[in-house]
């Protein structure tokens, strides 16, 4: 097995990355996944779809929605209604459903999904995970042709994996992982390079959460953010950023088995 996602840092590195991440981006995560909960477990036109729609948009501009070079929100009644919409709401909540822990890769680096999993076919995934980023990018932004904030919006209300801010990206090249600098602009499809790294992700990150759980867990456990243990995709989102200071240690690296430990 090559160049697969490992942890090489100790639970202490996980706490102390968690606990100095922004205090307001941990409140704003949890702020909007209170609400998507109840928003995901309800009626597709039940008036949680307006506290969302609210929260969300509150969460995306303090992310930095609508500043210079990064896209306009739309307004706040057309996210509602966006969200009222009965397919895009069976959509978020199969992905939310879709732990992080179903994802794995085998020997070879296919790439697997757990039989029981709500997605459990490597190329539906593919086709849902990039269609679905089409869709927010629609429905929650104007004239949006990076995949960063829909990603920012699909982790808010599933948790489910990191959003390609370039943060995130430093960190996957800090990691060694190729192809993360720059700008992320949407890719047509799962073959293009762009389309392959955010299908791909999820698997390694899978993997390496699997690998290494108990020390993952460790870490979130002693952090001031114990909730994040049931959002593993929140938890490397986290890392990955904060991996971007070169002055902490470093936490995650591809490496391969020949390398490993």
């Amino acid at each position: 097995m090559k160049n697969m996602l490992r942890l090489v840092g100790s639970s202490l590195d996980i706490t102390s990355a968690i606990n100095d991440f922004r205090l307001s981006y941990h409140q704003d995560f949890a702020n909007v996944q209170s609400i998507a909960r109840r928003y995901l477990n309800s009626p597709s036109g039940s008036a949680n779809a307006a506290l969302l729609a609210q929260a969300l948009s509150t969460a995306l501009r303090n992310w930095g929605a609508c500043r210079r070079r990064s896209p306009m929100l739309r307004p706040v009644p057309q996210i509602e209604s966006a969200l009222k919409n009965k397919r895009l709401h069976e959509r978020l909540l199969r992905l939310s459903q879709q732990s992080l822990a179903s994802f794995s890769l085998n020997l070879q680096e296919h790439r697997l999904l757990d039989s029981d999993a709500p997605l459990n076919d490597v190329g539906a995934f593919d086709q849902e995970i990039l269609g679905i980023l089409n869709t927010l990018a629609e429905v929650l932004f104007i004239n949006n042709t990076s995949v960063t904030y829909p990603m920012k919006a699909l982790l808010l209300i599933t948790g489910l994996m990191p959003a390609l801010d370039s943060q995130v990206r430093a960190g996957l090249t800090r990691a060694g992982k190729a192809g993360f600098t720059g700008q992320q602009l949407f890719p047509m499809n799962s073959q293009q390079a762009a389309g392959r790294r955010i299908c791909e992700l999820p698997f390694y990150l899978g993997h390496c959460w699997t690998l290494h759980r108990e020390v993952f867990v460790k870490g979130v456990l002693e952090s001031k953010h114990k909730g994040l243990q049931d959002t593993p995709g929140r938890v490397f989102d986290i890392l990955l950023f904060m991996q971007n200071q070169a002055t902490r240690n470093q936490i995650l690296a591809f490496k391969a088995e020949r390398e490993w430990p």
